[in-house]
């Protein structure tokens, strides 16, 4: 290869590496850095460094792969807020917790920090009298209320075996990529009106 097109080729793969560090966004990030590795082989190959050459032959697929799981999670994030609310696509990013029937985890008025995603069982949500079960995710509306503070009880009517976020981790997914947090946003609006539903449709109190 001529000596022009390899030097060109190595500032092409610097230029990739600037973008990338300069990257906001996960998925620009990644681009940037496939591009920086698969041109940074390609110069060093020429000049030789084959230490080089190997260290992005590693990087390159690890990006790819990277890469490959932010858009799957945007496309599921986007495909559950066009469809039924299911949220399975989540689970990757949670780990499982049991409760006891009876079991309050959930309690109006106490700070919230997590996230439930029920897996199997009955769980009452008190105040709108409102039974759920498998396939429901709880408690996400904290996140996003002035005081962090839960606005709804949720107890157990059955053993229940759960999944947990924090929200320290829908913050991370949230800036790693913002659609992220758009297409949780539709989630929750989509539950407020919901309950909102639910709280029309109950019986008035008997005067």
């Amino acid at each position: 290869m001529q000596h022009l097109t390899v030097e060109l080729i190595g500032y092409a793969a610097a230029a990739a590496s600037l973008y990338a560090a300069n990257s906001k966004t996960i998925i620009p990030l990644r681009y940037a850095a496939i591009a920086a590795n698969a041109l940074a082989m390609i110069y060093s190959f020429n000049h030789g460094t084959y230490p080089t050459v190997m260290l992005n032959a590693v990087l390159l697929p690890i990006n790819a792969v990277r890469l490959h799981a932010m858009i799957k999670l945007i496309r599921d994030v986007d495909a559950a807020a066009k469809s039924d609310m299911n949220i399975d696509w989540l689970l990757a990013y949670m780990r499982p917790k049991e409760f006891k029937a009876g079991e309050e985890f959930i309690r109006r008025g106490d700070i919230a920090n997590e996230a439930f995603y029920i897996l199997s069982g009955e769980v009452e949500i008190v105040e709108i009298r409102k039974t759920v079960g498998s396939g429901t995710l709880l408690g996400e509306i904290g996140l996003f209320t002035d005081d962090g503070r839960r606005i709804m009880t949720a107890r157990c009517k059955t053993d229940v075996r759960a999944a947990t976020i924090t929200y320290d981790r829908f913050k991370e997914l949230y800036f790693q990529n913002p659609q992220f947090g758009f297409y949780l946003l539709r989630l929750v609006v989509a539950r407020l009106h919901g309950n909102e539903l639910q709280f029309a449709a109950m019986p008035s109190p008997p005067k």
